[in-house]
């Protein structure tokens, strides 16, 4: 199926599952795709619809038509468009990793298409706090992603290790090291196809994409949240650290938080089994 963005763009999407309770619209993660969402969707579409959609210019999509609208708001309306075109009313918005961000500017911007959220492994925004709150190094960093992203020369040399069987594997290595996933756990053909996906991605959209990342927050309206919502995290996760989970969860009101031991930051492909169960005891917990 295909909705039409604000501006025209196409946005394919599939829908699946069994009608009846409520739906789920997936938010996947940075420069990822819906196969960030495989053992979730086929699990939770046994008993409802899963709306499921790669953010425009992802999942072999070509370029959008402006390149700086590949953005979180501009994913938000996005994920709207898509809501309104399934027409399947206010459905759980699950956000992963960057889809967190997604899910929460969904919230502001069009409040009537969420009924709950589910934010896994994410922050609220402004990833680099983690490092140091400095505005100067925000600004500094989305600057240089910017640069690069503007040309060619330099961007292609850096994605084409991606595109081979060594460089991908080499990438995992740097995740492995960076907390960003676990040897031991998470399936090898996750992150080679996540790197190899990304490498796919024009330049200049991993460039904005990664600069509105960096850019973006949505902990201002966190407070404002009514609809119930449930924050996960692991406890080795270096990326998203438990402590910004934490933080979303005092000041997102009646908001609960489930920290899986042993997870770094791909709990959905970790531990599937156990974050689903987690998942269904929220969703029966608020008759979902």
């Amino acid at each position: 199926m295909i909705a039409h963005a604000f501006d025209g763009e196409p946005l394919p999407f599939r829908v699946v599952g069994a009608s009846g309770r409520t739906p789920i619209l997936t938010a996947h993660g940075l420069v990822s795709s819906v196969e960030h969402w495989r053992f979730f969707t086929p699990h939770f579409a046994r008993e409802r619809p899963v709306v499921s959609w790669d953010y425009r210019g992802h999942g072999g999509q070509p370029a959008p038509r402006d390149h700086a609208s590949a953005s979180v708001a501009a994913f938000a309306d996005d994920a709207h468009a898509v809501w309104q075109q399934a027409a399947l009313g206010p459905a759980i918005a699950a956000g992963l990793s960057f889809g967190v961000q997604v899910a929460l500017e969904l919230w502001r911007r069009h409040p009537d298409a969420v009924r709950a959220l589910i934010l896994i492994c994410g922050t609220a925004g402004h990833p680099l706090d983690r490092v140091s709150s400095s505005p100067a190094l925000r600004r500094g960093a989305t600057r240089l992603v910017r640069a690069l992203g503007a040309r060619r020369a330099l961007a292609a040399p850096l994605l084409a290790p991606l595109r081979t069987k060594l460089g991908r594997k080499l990438a995992c290595e740097i995740a492995y090291a960076a907390g960003g996933a676990r040897r031991d756990s998470t399936p090898p053909e996750v992150l080679d196809e996540l790197f190899g996906h990304a490498s796919g991605i024009a330049p200049r959209v991993l460039a904005e994409v990664t600069a509105s990342y960096l850019e973006h927050t949505a902990f201002d309206i966190l407070p404002t949240i009514t609809v119930p919502t449930l924050i996960v995290a692991g406890d080795r996760d270096e990326l998203t650290p438990v402590s910004t989970s934490e933080r979303m969860q005092r000041a997102i009101p009646g908001s609960e938080l489930a920290v899986f031991a042993g997870c770094s930051h791909l709990c959905q492909v970790e531990q599937p089994v156990e974050l689903h169960r987690t998942i269904e005891r929220f969703l029966a917990k608020h008759a979902l």
